[in-house]
């Protein structure tokens, strides 16, 4: 095998150092800010990456350790995403230099750190940021959203289904004042779920008058953190809060966020679905990036036998597993929604690589929900994450996943090291980012 080399928690082949600016951005960043030698272009949109995700991590909760055990007493910022925020004030000041003015943001930065900082800082590089005048976008339109009705179900289901009912009354109560669209999205839209097995899947439209607002973001924040709740009444081992994305990025849209297509099987949790049209930009390079993201993932599994996995983590791994398919395409400049890009993904592989995934897939028809733990209703309504999390750990003790269905992990991550090792070559090789 050939030899990789770790930068920034990733693992690297020595012919992937050509595609590093596209692969590890905040490393070209990094490595090269001071001697102002950064292409502006890539630091523009490196820009919104980062300040979309250090968002999407902010408003899901992004505290750090002893704010995710002892919120909502504690309720700060993690140090991951102060480290973001420090770089972006180098970023700031490098586009400040180079014919883009942050001198709004740049002045943000004074002072000493805090929540209420941290987030004025967030609603001025957005505001700076959306002064820049964008190229290259093209028209992208969106049929309207249908409401989300638990009456469209089958009636057997609705009991099941009532936490979703419950978080389209607490959406419209506590939410809706801040966002200009909140959507359903995957199975539980389109109503092909697997009981035990599908998780909550959520697109938030943060409006432009809350980024304007730090002290909405924070109200905002602490709504958003709660509403994971409803999320683990359907699946105690969701790994992830909602997907979000601002009213500003619509005017500069990347899909690799969230694809327009995707709206076609999503269900909008208010009444009135505002969003019909996007200025949608180039989003080849963020789609090369996430299928490294991908690759790299499964090559820290492989390399470093992480093979015993608890509950929770085995479910990262699996969601990982049957979301690739769609990543892989991605890559390709192909978007569609996840559930059609099985089919269209395998043609590229031979049967036996591809058979890791059909067995994910038979895995998922056949899957065993192996019940919810005592008590878990009522303790996360103190702190979701926290107490869902410490259940998953119990859960390990009690409740045997991965023997119930069968699960064995260390031949689930070789073979998905084979497979995405085999398609990142067949995207290295048609690369076109630059």
């Amino acid at each position: 095998m050939r030899k990789l080399n770790k930068i920034h928690d990733f693992y690297i082949g020595e012919d992937e150092d050509f595609f590093i600016k596209d692969i590890i951005p905040e490393h070209y960043v990094d490595q090269n800010i001071d001697n102002n030698s950064l292409d502006v272009g890539c630091v523009v949109r490196f820009l919104q990456n980062e300040l979309n995700a250090i968002l999407q991590s902010f408003l899901n909760g992004g505290f750090s350790y002893l704010g995710f055990m002892f919120y909502p007493f504690i309720k700060d910022v993690s140090i991951d995403n102060l480290k973001k925020i420090k770089r972006l004030k180098r970023i700031a000041l490098f586009l400040d230099n180079n014919g883009h003015d942050f001198s709004n943001s740049i002045k943000e930065f004074e002072g000493k750190s805090n929540n209420l900082k941290f987030a004025r800082i967030l609603s001025a590089l957005y505001q700076d940021f959306f002064q820049v005048k964008h190229k290259k976008l093209n028209l992208a339109k969106k049929n309207k959203c249908k409401e989300f009705d638990v009456n469209d179900y089958k009636k057997s289901d609705l009991h099941y289904l009532r936490p979703l009912s419950g978080l389209k009354v607490y959406a419209n109560r506590y939410l809706k004042q801040y966002l200009s669209g909140f959507y359903l999205h995957g199975s539980l839209a389109s109503k092909d779920y697997i009981k035990g097995w599908s998780d909550v899947d959520t697109l938030s439209v943060i409006s432009n008058e809350t980024i304007e607002n730090p002290e909405a973001l924070l109200k905002l924040r602490n709504k958003m953190y709660y509403m994971k709740y409803y999320f683990y009444q359907i699946d105690q081992l969701q790994h992830h809060g909602s997907i979000v994305i601002t009213e500003y990025d619509l005017g500069n849209y990347c899909q690799a966020y969230f694809p327009v297509p995707v709206f076609n099987y999503a269900r909008s949790f208010f009444k009135d679905d505002k969003i019909s049209e996007f200025s949608a930009r180039d989003f080849s390079h963020e789609a090369f990036e996430r299928m490294f993201y991908f690759v790299s993932y499964f090559r820290h599994l492989n390399l470093e036998k992480k093979y015993n996995l608890g509950s929770y983590d085995t479910k990262i791994l699996l969601h990982s597993i049957t979301l690739f398919p769609t990543i892989y395409l991605q890559a390709k400049g192909k978007l569609l929604y996840k559930k059609f890009s099985f089919d269209i993904a395998k043609k590229d592989f031979d049967r036996d690589m591809w058979q890791v995934i059909d067995d994910i897939g038979s895995m998922r028809l056949n899957w065993k929900n192996p019940g919810k733990l005592p008590l878990s209703h009522l303790s996360s309504k103190i702190n979701p994450l926290f107490y869902y999390q410490l259940n998953s750990r119990v859960f390990d003790l009690i409740k045997d996943m991965k023997k119930t269905n069968k699960i064995d992990t260390q031949s689930l991550i070789r073979s998905m090291f084979n497979l995405s090792e085999e398609a990142w070559g067949k995207i290295k090789k048609n690369a076109k980012v630059k």
